[in-house]
């Protein structure tokens, strides 16, 4: 039985490996995999990422089934931080600073966490900017004297427009929207952005990471009652469906893999 199962993906990439000790590390969640996380009866569930383009998101009702049968679901950083915001007053934990924007208000575009990446065997690479990232690196250029207040907001605005798989420090900075620094001003904010741009989706994924290393959270309490649609049994029926044919697929391989020197070697 696993203690701690910590869905992530590209937030981690960076984060000290020691911090994943604890944890049995699966890819980013989507749906149905907290539902079936839950069957293995963990000490709790943590979401950092989770996919929502390509495969269906993470359903809010299987949180809240983990939930109802004492799980502890933590989350932080991109999708954890989301659904953490949506299903606190349900009992699901939020860490970070992202989590807090989001349940505040101050936060409320899916968005804002989004951005491309690269495949799992190349560790998730981040090959976008995400907005949560922006606004934390232009608040702290205007802290360190870099930019102006409104040369902020205005960047800000720059970056928000932006459709999130295309987005970079490249393009908002060449943005003809975007505020005229000057060329002295613009290189000196590159030069700086290289060396201490903020990663705040890392740090909140920290921040959980080190949460989740002091121990198992409490068990969760909830009041609410979970209604088992018709709707959930059908869910429920597909996930154990892919379930099984991952298991199927897996149990097919034998065991083996077949190298580049084109011999099998025993996994």
């Amino acid at each position: 039985m696993p203690e701690i199962i910590l869905f992530a993906g590209p937030s981690i990439t960076g984060v000290d490996s020691a911090l994943l000790k604890p944890v049995d590390l699966r890819p980013p969640v989507q749906q149905g995999d907290v539902y079936l996380a839950a069957q293995e009866a963990p000490g709790a569930i943590a979401i950092i990422d989770g996919f929502f383009e390509g495969a269906p998101a993470v359903w809010h009702k299987e949180i809240l089934w983990a939930l109802t049968r004492g799980i502890a679901v933590l989350g932080a950083s991109s999708m954890g931080a989301l659904r953490a915001a949506e299903m606190e007053r349900f009992g699901m934990q939020g860490v970070g600073g992202i989590f807090e924007a989001y349940r505040d208000g101050v936060l409320d575009d899916d968005d804002e966490v989004a951005l491309l990446h690269g495949p799992a065997d190349l560790g998730y690479p981040n090959l976008s900017l995400a907005m949560v990232n922006a606004r934390a690196t232009l608040a702290a250029a205007s802290a360190a004297g870099l930019i102006e207040a409104t040369e902020e907001a205005a960047l800000v605005a720059s970056a928000k427009a932006q459709f999130y798989k295309t987005r970079s420090w490249d393009s908002v900075l060449s943005d003809p929207a975007a505020p005229r620094l000057g060329d002295s001003r613009l290189t000196d904010l590159r030069h700086w952005i290289a060396t201490h741009a903020v990663d705040q989706k890392r740090l909140d994924a920290e921040a959980l990471l080190q949460h989740l290393a002091q121990g198992a959270p409490a068990p969760a309490r909830t009041e609410t009652h979970f209604e088992e649609t018709a709707l959930w049994h059908e869910g429920v029926g597909l996930w154990r469906q892919r379930a099984a044919a991952q298991a199927r697929a897996t149990a097919e391989k034998g065991g083996y893999r077949l190298t580049a020197g084109l011999s099998l070697l025993q996994e």
